[in-house]
């Protein structure tokens, strides 16, 4: 039934919209039902990971290049939460739910892999946070010629975190702050040349620095972007962009099922709507990839896609409500007659 509830895919899968169940026996199946979460993650992941392996054997000379996204995504949340206190805080203005993302990228598949909880202050960073998501991604992922990129924003440009991407054999591209110092006392900004190799203060390695020119205001904005590989400039900045492909799963993940609306009053509870939220976007994306008319580059729509999963894998949720509700349009067209006579 909540299944149900998320493939609406109007990102609204509130409880009390159920028809078939109850809002209550909802809320008890999320919070206080005892089935194994961790089990359902695990068999998500390895199912994912099948998937990504089925791509590299149907590819054995044109196997895609694995890019790994992190990012941290805000889930806003107004009122109390007395049982989430050390996960609610204040992050960049945003009061709410704060979780560190590890997604998967390898040519059309687009692959949610592990979660990390902010828990504010005084305990580890979202960077630290990313670090700890890495060491999830099985070894056979990190291997081959072509070596995986990590993506990331400007938050996770620290000394540590640049380092610790490199020693897990992964190559990096990331956000780099204007105002950062370089080793000769210049800042980022001051750079005239896309592709330059600089020593950013504080790092060891050198890195190769470009950036691309956003235009969403009036002013055009500069962002820049540094790698530990020459890949120069203009294609750096091209490359760099693909960190924006989590932004746009945050935006579908919310917008079309419902990750930030959660109200449960434990944590068990959220977690389980999270996981669920998760598993109705890969089953999406997977029914978009089984697509032949997809065309490739283009997302898809999610509405459509939500409905036709819908169809597939909860029909008799479906027709149930649809029986209640026709049952219920007799029942009031029964009560009209005496009126109308």
């Amino acid at each position: 039934m909540f299944l149900d509830l998320l493939l609406d895919g109007s990102g609204h899968p509130l409880p009390e919209r159920a028809t078939v169940k109850s809002p209550s026996a909802i809320s008890r199946f999320l919070n206080h039902a005892g089935w194994n979460t961790r089990q359902f993650c695990r068999v998500m992941r390895q199912h994912a990971l099948q998937v990504l392996q089925d791509e590299w054997r149907s590819r054995p000379h044109q196997r895609p290049r694995l890019d790994l996204l992190v990012d941290l995504t805000s889930l806003e949340k107004r009122g109390k939460f007395a049982d989430l206190d050390n996960w609610m805080h204040t992050f960049n203005s945003v009061h709410g739910v704060h979780l560190v993302v590890l997604y998967l990228c390898c040519g059309h598949l687009r692959l949610p892999w592990a979660v990390q909880i902010w828990r504010g202050k005084g305990t580890p960073s979202p960077a630290q946070l990313a670090l700890k998501l890495l060491r999830t991604v099985p070894p056979e992922l990190r291997s081959g010629n072509r070596r995986p990129r990590l993506h990331a924003d400007g938050g996770f440009e620290s000394r540590a975190f640049v380092q610790g991407v490199l020693a897990h054999g992964l190559d990096i591209v990331v956000g780099v702050r204007c105002t950062r110092k370089l080793e000769d006392g210049r800042q980022v900004r001051d750079l005239m040349v896309r592709g330059d190799l600089v020593k950013p203060q504080g790092l060891d390695q050198t890195m190769c620095i470009s950036w691309v020119w956003l235009h969403r205001n009036k002013e055009p904005e500069q962002r820049f972007v540094m790698s530990n590989l020459n890949l120069g400039g203009v294609y750096l900045a091209r490359v760099g962009k693909g960190r924006w492909r989590i932004e746009a799963f945050f935006k579908t993940i919310k917008g079309r099922f419902g990750l930030e609306r959660f109200a449960q009053h434990s944590k068990q509870g959220v977690f389980r709507w999270w996981c669920l939220s998760t598993l109705a976007f890969l089953l999406c994306h997977v029914q978009d990839l089984d697509t032949p008319m997809t065309r490739p580059q283009v997302w898809p729509d999610w509405g459509a896609l939500a409905r036709t999963i819908r169809f597939s894998f909860v029909p008799e949720v479906r027709r149930r409500a649809l029986l209640l509700e026709l049952a219920a349009l007799d029942a009031f067209q029964h009560a009209q007659i005496p009126l109308k006579v």
